[in-house]
């Protein structure tokens, strides 16, 4: 009898979640309903390293320290206050806020950030940013509010490192974790074991239902210690086109609409009435890299003919009707003084020819739909303009994200010589731009080795502060060694827009660029 009772609840459950996500005119009236192309293969903090599952985890989970809406300037959250540092810079000391618990109902203890920390690191996902807490020697709990960090050498982006999401604190009591660091080179069945996907966290929304590829119903978390949203329930459309979450849009079916329209469509969503379009700030970048265990790949002369043959402004016009701006580095042009435009002066009146002197035939991947209906126009343009040299047969090849990044990277075992990505930022700082992708070790892509890069970017780490001329000559030299060897050549940094419907509020404070989208401070009028 009760295995029955029990089976028409989970019906009931089931109904009614149906019902809600197909009558949105409904579920509107007090709540916000978000469309978006991104989609999330995971919610664990240690495996996601993507825009969305990020944006998922920003607004379940959290982290020792943040960044505001629409802020720049790091603020505590899990901490009572920013961290105390020793004179030396290898220890960071944070005292907890009392009173938060997590969803499971355990309350916050250093134990968990201990746990937390330790966990992502040693998991280390292949797909994840473990990487980013390997400045992390041992960490100490002399009380349950007391987390005291120690660092293996001193490190000016430590505490921004922390505002990302692969150190989200979990409960300790309901993870899975190994015992210690995980090899690099293990399969990838030993990470995944330890990969949790009922995601609990201590932020202001709980996760009520996930259904992969079609919506996430995220509701308020009547035991969150901090302020309540505006909001009580977003749910989170996950279209396969543009042109279904267009017509959502103007439909009145989604309320908010956040990655990824195409060019057409913005422009058609910018001339309606009933639409506000809000543009954030410019901290994502698109790039192209190179896998050089690989042929073509490999060859130094090969990449730095497709870096003299590359347009940017074509690419930016054609494909995005304006909505970006050239990068000649992989740091933004946002930060005036460490950007260095290296590959405009290292290849100004280069020509693919001056490199070469016979064809290659070269294989471009993509990944279809995870960076939007623009991708596939990307990888075209990219095709023309290296195939208009005469130089170069280009074949594309595109496939799903979940097998893109299985077999994009890491380094040897990668099987695309030649590969599209994104970046969108960790932390607010030029490092950001340049470690993970360049460092040996502590880079994501794992595909670039050279001692001298390492030197380089390990000494702009210990600077006495974040923009001392010293540090600005070290990410010149950077820049400068990043633009003769071509292990990566940037093209554009994005120009996000958000769309909404003309009721609905917020959506302008939480367009900054910390690339945070939190649904917190999204209302609608009459609600």
């Amino acid at each position: 009898m009760k295995s029955i009772l029990h089976l028409m609840r989970l019906w009931a459950a089931v109904f009614a979640f149906s019902a809600l996500i197909s009558a949105p005119a409904a579920f509107a009236a007090n709540n916000i309903i978000v469309g978006t192309t991104d989609t999330v293969h995971t919610v664990d903090p240690a495996r996601c390293y993507d825009f969305y599952c990020s944006n998922v985890l920003r607004n379940v989970g959290q982290t020792l320290v943040t960044y505001p809406p629409n802020g720049t300037n790091l603020v505590p959250e899990l901490a009572k206050s920013m961290p105390k540092i020793s004179d030396d810079g290898k220890v960071y000391t944070f005292t907890l806020n009392k009173g938060v618990k997590f969803q499971n109902g355990s309350k916050l203890t250093s134990k968990d950030v201990k746990f937390s920390l330790n966990r992502a690191f040693w998991i280390n996902h292949p797909e994840g940013a473990g990487f980013l807490l390997s400045d992390i020697q041992s960490i100490d709990t002399p009380d349950p509010h007391t987390v005291v960090i120690h660092l293996k050498s001193s490190n000016i982006n430590f505490v921004s490192k922390l505002a990302y999401t692969v150190a989200t604190i979990v409960p300790s009591d309901s993870y899975p974790s190994p015992d210690g660091p995980i090899p690099n080179d293990a399969k990838p069945s030993r990470y995944d074991k330890y990969i949790k996907e009922d995601l609990i966290g201590s932020g202001p929304y709980k996760v009520a239902n996930f259904q992969v590829n079609q919506s996430m119903l995220l509701s308020t978390w009547d035991g969150y210690w901090g302020d309540k949203p505006k909001n009580d329930k977003v749910l989170v459309r996950f279209y396969a086109k543009s042109s279904q979450m267009l017509v959502a849009l103007k439909s009145g079916e989604v309320d908010v609409a956040f990655r990824h329209f195409t060019t057409e469509q913005k422009n058609n969503l910018k001339k309606s009435s009933k639409i506000k379009a809000s543009k954030g700030a410019g901290a994502a970048i698109r790039y192209l890299v190179f896998n050089p265990n690989l042929k073509p790949a490999g060859s130094k002369k090969v990449r730095r003919a497709i870096a003299a043959a590359m347009d940017r402004g074509r690419i930016i016009q054609s494909v995005l009707g304006g909505a970006a701006k050239p990068s000649y580095s992989m740091v933004p042009p946002a930060f005036k003084n460490a950007y260095k435009p290296k590959f405009k002066t290292t290849y100004r009146g280069q020509k693919a020819s001056d490199y070469l002197d016979h064809k290659v035939d070269l294989t471009l991947w993509y990944s279809r739909g995870h960076y939007g209906e623009t991708e596939t126009a990307l990888a075209q343009t990219i095709k023309r303009i290296l195939e208009e040299t005469d130089l170069f047969n280009v074949t594309l090849k595109s496939s799903e994200w979940a097998q893109f990044t299985s077999n994009a990277y890491p380094g040897p075992s990668g099987q695309y010589p030649v590969f599209l990505m994104g970046w969108y930022p960790d932390y607010l700082d030029p490092d950001n731009y340049l470690a993970p992708f360049y460092h040996s070790s502590k880079s994501f892509l794992r595909i670039y080795d050279n001692k001298r890069m390492d030197k380089l970017l390990n000494a702009e780490t210990k600077a006495n502060g974040p923009n001392t001329d010293a540090r600005m000559k070290t990410f010149s030299k950077i820049q400068t060694l990043a633009a003769k060897d071509v292990p990566i050549v940037p093209l554009y940094v994005a120009t996000p827009f958000a769309f909404a419907r003309d009721d609905v509020s917020g959506v302008d404070k939480t367009m900054g660029a910390a690339q945070i989208f939190r649904y917190s401070v999204l209302s609608k009028q009459g609600s």
